[in-house]
């Protein structure tokens, strides 16, 4: 009796494990996933070890910190947090699928810029349907949208300088001019780099300040960024308090930030500390991040 009580057990517990799994394997499409990560507890799944998992975790309570626990505060930025914790757990695929197609729905250029700087994350070979579409079109579409951007009509519409407009105008489409040919060719590609950075070093003569949103609107907020993220190490420690500042002053948002301070952490220390550079690069341990996350008030 016992032995029949133990395998009733046993096939039941098998059952609502395998309904558990094929529940939360379908609780996160495009639609829901903002109000579904609100109540997802993450498993750790094999392959996955205790730092990258709790690395993971972090991510998203700092992402549904940063929201104030509300779904309708979440932005791309978020969504693509959410994606990039997606892949470290390595969830499912419609997992990753729906955080990543919300995060280029609400803002596919601000996606593609990310994209450009810390490379594809591994997206290219997990949702190959859904990113290897996005990234081909990503730079071109990105390049028209700036060629094809009204200058003057643009800034008489944010009361912008309408000079100033042009000029970063000019340095975005430089910088994403040969980024998205496989190979990239850098013969072409480093001259456009070393004269933005003369560029932006010119600018910041003069105004002194981050070039972000309110001088030349959200559209091209990040230009600046690009720039500095893309240079040598001496340049992106120059402007480092500077895009932290206007990380502070609302001028740009936060990611960029976190993105460049991985890199500069990469070369100078072989780690990073948030994870933007890829999961082949160690993580810093957690006193050193929270050392930085205070440093630059960062969620």
């Amino acid at each position: 009796m016992k032995k029949i009580f133990a395998c009733i057990c046993l096939a039941f517990t098998t059952i609502l494990k395998a309904y558990s799994q094929t529940d939360g394997d379908s609780i996160f499409t495009e639609s829901s996933v903002g109000n579904a990560i609100f109540n997802f507890t993450p498993v750790q799944r094999e392959g996955v070890t205790d730092q990258r998992f709790h690395y993971a975790e972090q991510i998203l309570n700092d992402t549904k910190s940063a929201s104030h626990n509300n779904p309708q505060n979440l932005n791309a930025a978020d969504y693509w947090n959410i994606t990039t914790a997606f892949v470290i757990l390595k969830e499912p695929k419609n997992h990753i699928e729906a955080a990543f197609t919300k995060a280029i729905h609400l803002d596919a250029a601000t996606i593609c810029s990310y994209i450009k700087a810390m490379g594809t994350s591994g997206l290219d070979k997990l949702i190959p349907e859904t990113f290897l579409p996005f990234y081909a079109n990503c730079a071109q579409s990105a390049t028209a949208t700036g060629s094809s951007l009204d200058v003057t009509n643009y800034a008489q519409t944010y009361k912008l300088d309408a000079n100033l407009v042009g000029v970063i105008n000019t340095v975005y489409l430089n910088d994403v001019r040969y980024r998205a040919t496989k190979p990239m060719d850098w013969t072409k590609q480093k001259p456009l780099d070393e004269r933005n950075q003369q560029v932006i070093d010119s600018l910041f003569n003069i105004y002194h300040t981050y070039i972000g949103k309110s001088l030349v609107g959200k559209q091209l907020q990040s230009s600046m960024w690009l720039v500095v993220q893309h240079a040598p190490l001496q340049m992106m420690e120059k402007y480092l308090p500077v895009i932290a500042a206007a990380v502070n002053q609302k001028q740009l948002d936060q990611v960029p930030l976190k993105m460049l301070i991985d890199r500069m952490y990469w070369l100078k220390y072989n780690y990073q500390i948030f994870g933007s550079q890829g999961a082949a690069i160690k993580l810093a341990d957690e006193k050193i991040r929270n050392e930085i996350i205070a440093k630059y008030n960062l969620n």
